[in-house]
């Protein structure tokens, strides 16, 4: 029955259908993190929503698992499953942009460089990814914390609609003129509810931004950490900061040898403003003992090209905990989780949640940590497989360490793995959010036929 129903969606669908022993479907099916390797029944790559329609309809129909990819930056790999239908959305990358309206309508296939591309010439933004090829999809639907998230909130924030294509095939309207309450689940439920073929942002103009870099030695990082954390508790809106390490007093240049010895920690501060006001936001950085380091006048765009990518091919395992605060034993904690890293380029990153990322948005968020001040992880990455038992107790070790200081006992989302317990699932929302999110998902989902993710099941 299956392979009758498939071959009729291969048929009548507009886009690509692979198949294994097709030439190219072990490139398709590769996920972002290498440890993931599965074998899915089918891929299909839709052009357009309808197609979207009838191969969820196909799947349903036919008994099998159904996986949704949109641009695949996923470390837990849920993108792909054995045995499974896999709903692969990159051909569908459109973005469009209503300057006056300060709107984009983005397909949800699409990666934030897409994003950017579109919404830049005209001085628009919304909080993206601080890697440009993350996706859009997974990004905004578990959380997003990037670059703009002081003055514009997370990126679910900026979620002001989306087409959702239900479990039954139907086509649903999230948001004011359709179902608030789905747009309120998406809003960092995750892909639990159906699959998202349009997102409508709201933009925000950029203005000019100053990107801040400043380094300190571990010996006397775990101070300026309680001090940068002391600074983050009062900052403006405009100021968004991370810290990363162990890391080079200088960062390389391409092609050349990094300077010096990993044994730095490293802030990263953007501000939203002129230079003026930056130097005095970002004074109480600049003085904290043992940091040295300056800012620049940089555009929207090279701050985000900045970070770099992350290429497909990689092996991964990240996990940590939002935290409620950075004390000095909390600090000293992530100092002591940099030092025992087992290898370049494996380290921590230390993210914190500043203005309008700790605030509701208008219409509310399923989004359940934003009340934490930092998000810290450790993220393990390789390319050895015999390196793979060190490199997952080493983050597993960490995120233990720093449990202590964890707000609600759970993680981000958007960094899990694929062994992500359902307690910190559950965890991550808490009893009421977690409560409501089944509500939804019994309306739009009932057989959870959107399970290969971090799973709100019907109840």
């Amino acid at each position: 029955m299956d392979h009758i129903v498939l071959e009729g969606l291969e048929r009548s669908i507009a886009g690509r259908v692979i198949r294994p022993g097709d030439a190219d479907f072990d490139d398709v099916r590769r996920t972002f993190n290498a440890t993931v390797l599965r074998q899915p029944a089918i891929i299909v790559q839709p052009d357009d929503t309808a197609s979207v329609v009838a191969t969820v309809q196909a799947a349903v129909a036919a008994g099998l698992p159904l996986t949704v990819r949109g641009g695949g930056h996923s470390v837990a790999g849920h993108a792909v499953a054995d045995g499974a239908v896999c709903l692969d959305l990159r051909r569908m990358r459109g973005v469009s942009v209503d300057p006056v309206a300060r709107r984009a309508t983005v397909q949800g296939g699409a990666l934030w460089e897409d994003v950017d591309r579109a919404t830049m010439p005209h001085d628009l933004a919304t909080t993206g990814g601080t890697f440009w090829d993350t996706g859009v999809g997974g990004l905004t639907l578990s959380g997003g914390l990037g670059y703009l998230m002081g003055t514009g909130g997370l990126t679910c924030d900026n979620l002001m609609r989306a087409t959702v294509v239900t479990a039954a095939g139907e086509l649903v309207e999230a948001g004011p003129t359709g179902d608030p309450e789905l747009l309120w689940a998406l809003r960092g439920g995750g892909g639990n509810f159906g699959v998202v073929t349009e997102f409508e942002f709201r933009l925000q103009p950029i203005g000019p931004l100053q990107d801040g870099r400043f380094v300190v030695r571990l010996d006397d990082a775990a101070e300026a950490l309680v001090g940068a954390a002391a600074f983050v508790r009062g900052v403006p809106d405009e100021v968004m900061l991370y810290a990363t390490g162990p890391t080079f007093e200088v960062a390389p240049v391409a092609g050349e040898a990094p300077v010096g010895p990993a044994d730095f920690l490293a802030f990263h501060v953007v501000y939203q403003g002129s230079a003026e006001a930056a130097e005095a936001a970002l004074a109480p950085i600049a003085a904290l003992p043992g940091v040295h380091g300056g800012f620049t006048t940089q555009t929207y765009e090279a701050v985000q090209i900045g970070s770099g990518s992350l290429p497909f091919g990689l092996r991964h395992y990240w996990k940590g905990h939002m935290v409620r605060d950075i004390d000095l034993a909390t600090a000293k904690t992530i100092i002591a989780a940099m030092r025992s890293r087992p290898a370049e380029p494996s380290f921590l990153l230390v993210e914190s949640l500043t203005g309008q990322a700790r605030r509701e948005p208008d219409g509310g968020a399923a989004f359940g940590q934003r009340e934490a001040r930092w998000n810290v992880s450790a993220l393990a990455i390789w390319v050895d497989p015999a390196d793979d038992e060190r490199q997952i107790a080493w983050a597993r070790a960490v995120a233990a360490s720093i449990e202590p200081a964890s707000y609600s006992g759970a993680g981000y989302a958007n960094y899990a793995s694929q062994d992500e317990s359902e307690t910190r699932v559950r965890a991550a929302y808490g009893p009421e959010r977690f409560a409501r999110l089944q509500a939804v998902k019994r309306r739009y989902d009932p057989a959870n036929v959107f399970r290969s993710n971090l799973n709100i099941p019907p109840g």
